[in-house]
C-alpha cells in the first residue's frame, strides 16, 4: 500500500503500553511522521513501546485535551493532520481511503467510529454510527479550550466530507474501566461549568440522569444490544448523577 506522504499524525496517550503498538503500525501505512504526546503521569511502558514502533514521542504535562493536542500540532512537520485517540485502530479500507485522498483545505474530513466494550462492539445506544473530524489542516483548524469534549474551530467555513471505512475503538476494556473513566470525565465537567461560571439548567438537575438512561436504552436503542446496552445505559446515568454531585461539592468547597 503506497502512502501519501503528506500527512502528520498526533495521538495523546497516557498508560496505553496494551494497544499503543497496535494504534501507530496502522498509521504507519499513512505516514512517517508519528507524534506521540506523553501525558508525564504516564507510569506504564507506553513510551518505550512508542518510540521502539517509530513514532516521535514528546512528554508533556497535562493541561487539558486541547492544549496538548494543539502543542501535538505544532510539533507535526505535515499540514494536514490525521488525529485518532490512542485506543483507535484505523481498519485497511480507511487507511486506503486516506492514502487515496487529494484533501482540500477548507475541508475536514470525518470517520466512521464503532466503539467497543471488551470485546463488543456496540451499534445502538446512540453510539453507532458516530462520525467524527479525524483528518484536518492545522492551517484552517484548531482545537477550542474546551476542558472535557474538545472540538475543532475554524475562523472560516469548512466543508465536512466522510471517508469510507472504520475506527475500531477499544474505549472500554470491562465495565469496571467504564466506570473508572467516566469518574474521570465527570469530574472534569464539574470543574470546567465552575471555571466558564456556568450553571446546568434546571432540567438537567431535575431529571438529567434519568432522560439520559432514558435516551440511551430506550431512543437511542441500547436495549437491542443486550447486556452492553444495559450496562452502558446505566454508567450514563450514574456519569450525569456524577457531573453533578461533583459540581455541587465544589461549589460548596468555594463558598
Amino acid at each position: 500500500m503506497n502512502k501519501n506522504n503528506i500527512f502528520s499524525a498526533v495521538v495523546l496517550a497516557k498508560n496505553d503500553e496494551k494497544i499503543i503498538g497496535r494504534c501507530i503500525e496502522k498509521l504507519k501505512q499513512i505516514t512517517d511522521d508519528i507524534i506521540i504526546i506523553l501525558d508525564d503521569r504516564s507510569a506504564d511502558n507506553t513510551e518505550v513501546i512508542a518510540i521502539e514502533s517509530g513514532a516521535r514521542v514528546f512528554k508533556k504535562a497535562w493541561e487539558g485535551y486541547s492544549i496538548n493536542k494543539n502543542f501535538g500540532i505544532q510539533q507535526a512537520i505535515n499540514d494536514w493532520i490525521l488525529c485518532p485517540d490512542s485506543d483507535e485502530i484505523l481498519d485497511d479500507k480507511l487507511i486506503e481511503s486516506i492514502n487515496t485522498l487529494k484533501p482540500e483545505q477548507d475541508t475536514a474530513y470525518e470517520m466512521n467510529i464503532m466503539t467497543y466494550l471488551g470485546d463488543y462492539a456496540v451499534k445502538h445506544c446512540g453510539w453507532f454510527p458516530d462520525w467524527n473530524i479525524r483528518l484536518f489542516n492545522k492551517n484552517t483548524m484548531q482545537w477550542n479550550n474546551s476542558g472535557v469534549h474538545e472540538k475543532l474551530t475554524s475562523e472560516n467555513q469548512v466543508k465536512r466530507k466522510r471517508l469510507q471505512g472504520l475506527i475500531h475503538h477499544y474505549s472500554f476494556t470491562d465495565e469496571a474501566h467504564m466506570q473508572s473513566k467516566y469518574e474521570y470525565y465527570a469530574k472534569l465537567r464539574a470543574e470546567e461549568w465552575i471555571s466558564k461560571r456556568v450553571k446546568p439548567p434546571f432540567i438537567k438537575r431535575l431529571v438529567g440522569p434519568e432522560f439520559r438512561f432514558f435516551r440511551t436504552y430506550i431512543l437511542k436503542a441500547g436495549i437491542l444490544d443486550g447486556k452492553p446496552g444495559w450496562t452502558i445505559a446505566k454508567n450514563e446515568y450514574i456519569l450525569k448523577k456524577k457531573e453533578l454531585f461533583y459540581w455541587r461539592e465544589i461549589l460548596q468547597n468555594i463558598k
